[in-house]
Formats: C-alpha cells, sequence, structure tokens
C-alpha cells in the first residue's frame, strides 16, 4: 500500500487580520506623529529666530535712546550752566537716582542682546520700558524748567532798570544820598535819586520795560512820570517839561516818555531819576550798565 507524505496544515486566526491592522495604523499615526513633530519643531526654530531678532531689534533701540538721553542730559547741564541756575527740582541730575534709571537700561539692552526669548522675565522688559518712560519724562520736565527759568530771568532783565534816562553827553549833577541843599540854605537833606543836568528838552527815556502808573504834576518834582517795571522796580523821573506818555501805558527800555525841563523846585535844566526797589530807593548808578 502506497505511502503518502503527511501535508503541511496552516492554522487561520481570525484576530491576526485585527492584529495587522492595528500595527500598521500605529505606524502611520506614528510617522504622521513625527512629520507633524519636526514641523511643529521648525515652526518653533524659526520662531526662536525671529524672537531674537526682535529682541534684538529692542535692545538696539534701547541702546539708542539712552544715547540720546545721555545727550539730552548733557545739552541739559550745559543750559543751565550758561543760565547760572543755581537751583531747581532737577539740577545736579548725573549725580542722582535719575542718573541711575537711564544707566540701567544699559543692562536691559545687554539682556535682550544675550539670552533666549525663553530666559527673559517679563517683569524686566516692564521694569525697562518704565524706566525709560520715566527717564524722558524727567528730562522734559527738566527742559520745562529751564525754560521756565529762561523766561522768567528775561523778564527779569527786562524790568531791571539798566540805562541812564539821559543821554551820556548829560552830567551828573547831583548823586543819591546826603547832600547840602541846592537852594542855599546849608542844610543837609537826603537826595533819594540822581540828577542829570543837560539842554532844555532833551529826550529822557524810559530806563526799563513798564506801565506807567502816574503821570502829572507832583509836589517837588514838578511835571513827572512814575512807572512800574514789576519784580519789585519802579523809577520815578522828575521836573520833565514833555510828557509823552500817560497812566496805563506800556513802555520798553529806551522809549522816549518826556523831555527834559525845570518843572517843580528846581535851580536849573535837568531831571531827577529814582529807583525804588522793593518799596525802597536805591542808589541809580549800582544800575547803570
Amino acid at each position: 500500500m502506497p505511502r503518502f507524505s503527511r501535508g503541511i496544515k496552516f492554522a487561520f486566526y481570525p484576530w491576526a487580520p485585527i492584529l495587522f491592522l492595528a500595527a500598521w495604523a500605529g505606524l502611520t499615526f506614528y510617522g504622521i506623529f513625527a512629520a507633524a513633530a519636526g514641523i511643529d519643531y521648525n515652526i518653533i526654530k524659526a520662531d526662536n529666530k525671529l524672537m531674537k531678532a526682535k529682541l534684538a531689534l529692542i535692545g538696539e533701540e534701547l541702546n539708542r535712546t539712552r544715547r540720546y538721553l545721555k545727550m539730552a542730559r548733557e545739552t541739559d547741564m550745559q543750559m543751565r550752566q550758561m543760565l547760572g541756575m543755581a537751583g531747581g527740582t532737577h539740577v545736579n541730575l548725573p549725580a542722582g537716582i535719575k542718573q541711575g534709571r537711564e544707566e540701567r537700561e544699559i543692562n536691559f539692552r545687554d539682556l535682550f542682546a544675550a539670552t533666549g526669548p525663553k530666559e527673559i522675565n517679563d517683569k524686566e522688559i516692564t521694569q525697562a520700558i518704565r524706566d525709560t518712560s520715566e527717564a524722558l519724562q524727567e528730562r522734559l520736565a527738566s527742559f520745562q524748567e529751564i525754560a521756565w527759568y529762561y523766561a522768567n530771568k528775561r523778564n527779569i532783565n527786562d524790568a531791571t532798570p539798566s540805562i541812564r534816562p539821559v543821554g551820556n553827553n548829560a552830567r551828573i549833577t547831583s548823586g543819591f544820598g546826603y547832600r547840602l541843599s541846592p537852594f542855599g540854605t546849608y542844610l543837609a537833606s537826603y537826595h533819594y535819586g540822581q540828577d542829570f543836568a543837560g539842554k532844555p528838552n532833551s529826550s529822557i527815556v524810559a530806563t526799563a520795560d513798564g506801565v506807567v502808573r502816574q503821570t502829572g504834576w507832583a509836589t517837588g518834582y514838578g511835571q513827572a512820570v512814575l512807572i512800574d517795571h514789576g519784580f519789585g522796580y519802579s523809577t520815578l523821573y522828575g521836573h520833565l517839561a514833555d510828557i509823552r506818555v500817560k497812566k496805563g501805558d506800556s513802555v520798553k527800555r529806551g522809549q522816549v516818555i518826556a523831555s527834559m525841563g525845570t518843572t517843580g523846585r528846581s535851580t536849573g535844566v535837568h531831571v531827577h531819576y529814582e529807583v525804588w526797589k522793593d518799596g525802597v530807593p536805591v542808589n541809580p548808578r549800582a544800575y547803570f550798565k
């Protein structure tokens, strides 16, 4: 009886296709995940480069702002020196806290240039912006103070008597202080002004900017003009012949206000000139430049 060889038997398991599909799906999802992760990494890398570029730009802007602030601070001090400002809220800025604010900006600039975006502290960025803003505000306040000081000083200069009320050819016949009476009584009296003698009808000018407070006849002074210059200054011009201003007029230094005469108690053609400061008569010679 012939022998027949035993055939190979194959076992079929119903769950095998499921296992294969699961493995295939896993590999597919892993590939998709890996690809997505690679894309995300490239995007993050690109974002990091962009962020670093932006931070470098911020650092450079802060550095430029600091340079401008330094120039402004130097200009500030030069202006104060030229104007002779001896005091004020914003004097001696380089030695105080305000300079510290400007110097700290260097550290923030270096921080932006040297670190990555994940290492930067939001508080430090906020502080950098706040310091820059405060430094700019302080510098602006300082310049405003200088502008106010200059305007005020200019007004004071304009209001301060600083020229003779007549031309340089007029001679001084009587000075400020005690003197013998010019009327022949040989009695000492106090002279509150200075007398300038000249030709009749010589022009008399205001010695500073101001407002005319009184004009007309005054006992002892004859025809006179009183000018209020502000800042405690006032001037009086007496023995005039022709008054060319009226009460309430604004006058400028050097403006003709009258002509020389001999009205009132006078021994000859001249102008009696007085300078008052804070209600007290002072020597007019001290104000001639």
